[in-house]
């Protein structure tokens, strides 16, 4: 199983952690789950912060009633649903933030969704995007070093870190080719 983000997904998840830096994000994956083929992937075209969401340091609560006037609204667009969600983990102190999910976060996990945490710190160094041998991406942009990671559970509640797709972060930071003279 692998979790592929979207241009349009990376985004939304990159800009929803900064927004609210040194609290935390959450939101919605808004996609589809494909099971053609060897590899089941979960698709996720859009990340949809939560404006109501109840942020802090150290957590982030969704609002209920919210959510369940998104999931009725989106039953009505057969070909996306919610897939799962996602939230941050942010740098507090001269603590890094940690890209597993919490026994809080675990809590609320259901088989057969995919969540994605987004691990912001501070920008110690210029760092290229990339995917890590643990199967997550990482990389900078301005001031902050991110990291996704991506899991699922069984239906008896263990976690598994499924790893991320997502060609659009790589080549986001190759630089321009130098021009070629054109010989005369």
């Amino acid at each position: 199983m692998t979790a592929y983000i979207s241009q349009n997904a990376f985004w939304g998840l990159l800009i929803s952690a900064v927004e609210v830096y040194k609290r935390e994000c959450f939101g919605l994956l808004i996609g589809y789950r494909d099971r053609k083929g060897p590899d089941d992937m979960y698709i996720v075209e859009h990340a949809v912060a939560y404006q109501t969401a109840g942020r802090r340091h150290k957590g982030v609560v969704s609002n209920p009633r919210a959510h369940r006037r998104i999931e009725r609204f989106l039953r009505n667009i057969p070909q996306l649903s919610v897939i799962g969600d996602f939230h941050s983990h942010t740098m507090w102190g001269y603590n890094r933030a940690a890209s597993h999910p919490s026994d809080t976060d675990l809590e609320g996990m259901e088989p057969e969704h995919v969540y994605l945490i987004v691990s912001v710190n501070d920008r110690l160094r210029e760092v290229p995007w990339n995917y890590n041998d643990d199967g997550s991406l990482s990389g900078t942009t301005d001031d902050h070093y991110f990291r996704l990671t991506a899991y699922t559970v069984t239906p008896s509640g263990e976690p598994r870190r499924l790893p991320i797709l997502c060609p659009y972060a790589i080549g986001f930071d190759a630089r321009p080719l130098r021009a070629l003279r054109a010989i005369k």
